[in-house]
């Protein structure tokens, strides 16, 4: 099975993934998400932190070590707005949703003027579950970025609970089990490092404890988890929690069942988000099905991962790039023609469906 993957043409999209990724990354550290598409012109937290983590997969260390300069740059620059936020929120003032910390920047670390939906802490979770990665592939960190996770553990530890926009920015009110195992997975992850203080070290362990506790009562629907608490709609972004974040068992039934139903109504070979996604008519993402194809390995389902993996590849056009989705068929393509005249055509190259294809295909190689 290994030996079919390992052809000429996963050897050169590979090849072309860790380049475009690196073209794309600018001189401060920052990944852009996308060259070619106005509002993707920044970088987020999200994406870059599954970047920087398939980039170390590869050895390309320096590469993600400097985006987790640039990161750790951002939140110390916050640092007193961090700590002003967690006070107010102690004093039980009420705390405006663009009053928290921005999901993108420029590549400058600058907030974008730009109307934007902010409000997402999931990305600062992820961001500490690739710093953890990182290190277990034996890598070193700068003290400033032990001090900066020692303040998102505090922040993230105070407003985990509140209510934010989804991994897709969208469906504001809710608490967002994709994002709720975001924050659980990077708290778990920095909970045993020896360099965190014994204080942060023991606010981590037990904010993500809770947060796992809270999902397995109220995030689940008939066995499976559900886009949001005490919800039952199902979103592909759900497939983190059990590949790459491990929060739940391959094995597992929960695992079983929500990979289950996203195959059977969201789609294995070009995964939806949601069944409600009008976003440029609402395509399959490739991304998504590379998430899958990390769940099914961790099923130990590597033959249906392998032609996922085959799948995605086929999709890099000429110049082996990856777009974040695909033309048809949309689920509501009435929708598409709006979207391209207010930004234009979408995201291609997106650096997260060539990072997300890196990871798949390590993780096939591996088993």
């Amino acid at each position: 099975m290994v030996e079919k993957i390992m052809n000429d043409q996963h050897t050169a999209l590979c090849k072309a993934s860790i380049r475009i990724i690196k073209e794309n990354q600018a001189d401060s550290g920052a990944y852009i998400a996308s060259p070619n598409f106005r509002v993707y012109n920044y970088s987020w937290f999200r994406d870059g932190a599954f970047i920087a983590d398939a980039m170390s997969e590869y050895d390309e260390n320096k590469s993600a070590l400097d985006f987790h300069l640039w990161a750790t740059r951002i939140i110390l620059e916050r640092e007193e707005k961090i700590a002003s936020l967690i006070r107010r929120a102690k004093q039980g003032e009420e705390i405006s949703p663009d009053e928290h910390l921005h999901c993108r920047y420029t590549t400058n670390g600058d907030e974008s003027e730009e109307i934007w939906t902010n409000l997402q802490l999931d990305g600062f979770g992820t961001w500490i579950w690739s710093l953890d990665k990182y290190l277990q592939r034996g890598n070193q960190l700068p003290v400033a970025t032990y001090r900066a996770v020692e303040s998102l553990v505090g922040y993230l530890s105070s407003f985990w609970k509140i209510e934010s926009y989804d991994w897709w920015e969208e469906s504001f009110g809710h608490q967002h089990v994709a994002n709720l195992g975001s924050i659980a997975a990077g708290l778990e992850g920095c909970s045993t490092w020896e360099s965190l203080s014994d204080g942060s070290k023991k606010q981590a362990a037990q904010t993500a404890i809770e947060i796992k506790v809270l999902i397995c009562e109220r995030g689940l629907v008939d066995g499976r988890l559900a886009k949001w608490i005490d919800g039952t709609e199902l979103d592909a972004s759900l497939l983190a929690l059990i590949a790459p974040f491990h929060l739940f068992n391959g094995t597992g039934s929960v695992s079983r069942k929500t990979v289950a139903a996203v195959m059977s109504e969201l789609g294995t070979f070009g995964t939806y988000r949601h069944k409600d996604d009008d976003y440029f008519g609402g395509g399959r993402w490739l991304l998504l099905s590379c998430f899958l194809g990390l769940c099914l390995v961790s099923m130990d389902e590597k033959e249906k991962a392998s032609e996922i993996l085959n799948w995605v590849a086929r999709h890099a056009n000429d110049d082996l790039e990856l777009p974040e989705q695909l033309e048809e068929p949309l689920l509501h393509p009435e929708m598409r023609a709006e979207w391209i005249e207010r930004w234009g055509p979408p995201a291609l190259p997106l650096l997260w469906s060539h990072a997300m294809y890196l990871s798949l295909y390590s993780a096939i190689q591996k088993g």
